[in-house]
């Protein structure tokens, strides 16, 4: 077999990494689905700019180990390569999560379909709160090990935040690439995102009491929080 009949377009996509490949001007050529989730957070000609600083003078590629930073994101390097003025590609390396500080109670562990645990948080928001919910998660989500109690409360704590808001986003999604460093073992990343226009402060501090002891890392924003959750495959 010789290399032309590979689907190199489809290795690139399925990569968890971030590839972007840029032309002369700046202008975006192809991204990968992993980079599409970057844009989310980060500005292209930023992006570009990082690109073209750390391009090697020659056609070839160079990795520089650097810290990025794009909301939840972290990144420990990039690697820019090129073998055409016509265009410049770069792709970002994903920063573990690390919660090794913490042991996880494995008697706590239950098998959980967070889709169902998520249902019952909502309808219990909803008998205080008429606001209109937007879900968007994948339903074929298979179940993972969490513990069952702590994560419903921490649901519950985290939708009293959005009271107030009229509408509120929800999605869930496996983030490729990521995984949080649990005790040793890679898992990769459920990131469960709640997004309304209006958000208390109060009680943000309980919401890390809840998260921490069970790996989960929860960011949040004006209006938004987002909870990093590792997928514990049930065994």
């Amino acid at each position: 077999m010789n290399t032309a009949s590979i689907d190199f377009r489809f290795l690139a996509e399925s990569d968890g990494s971030p590839l972007l490949v840029f032309n002369p001007r700046g202008h975006i050529l192809y991204l990968n689905d992993a980079a599409e989730i970057l844009l989310g957070y980060a500005d292209h000609k930023e992006l570009f700019q990082i690109a073209l600083t750390h391009a090697p003078k020659d056609f070839g590629s160079r990795t520089v180990m650097m810290e990025l930073h794009y909301h939840q994101l972290q990144f420990y390097a990039v690697t820019v390569a090129y073998s055409s003025e016509e265009w410049v590609s770069m792709r970002l390396y994903y920063r573990p999560r690390i919660a090794d500080e913490h042991k996880i109670d494995s008697h706590h562990l239950r098998e959980t379909d967070l889709n169902l645990l998520l249902d019952m948080a909502i309808g219990f928001r909803q008998v205080e709160n008429r606001g209109k919910v937007r879900l968007m998660t994948d339903r074929d989500l298979p179940v993972f090990l969490t513990d069952q109690n702590r994560l419903s409360r921490l649901l519950r704590k985290t939708l009293d935040h959005f009271k107030e808001s009229k509408t509120l986003e929800i999605t869930l999604r496996i983030v490729p690439g990521e995984y949080i460093l649990l005790e040793g073992r890679r898992h990769p990343v459920l990131r469960l995102s709640f997004c309304g226009e209006l958000r208390s402060i109060r009680d943000e501090r309980l919401l890390e009491e809840l998260a921490d002891p069970i790996g989960i890392a929860p960011y949040i924003d004006d209006d938004e929080i987002i909870l990093d959750i590792p997928f514990i495959k049930s065994r």
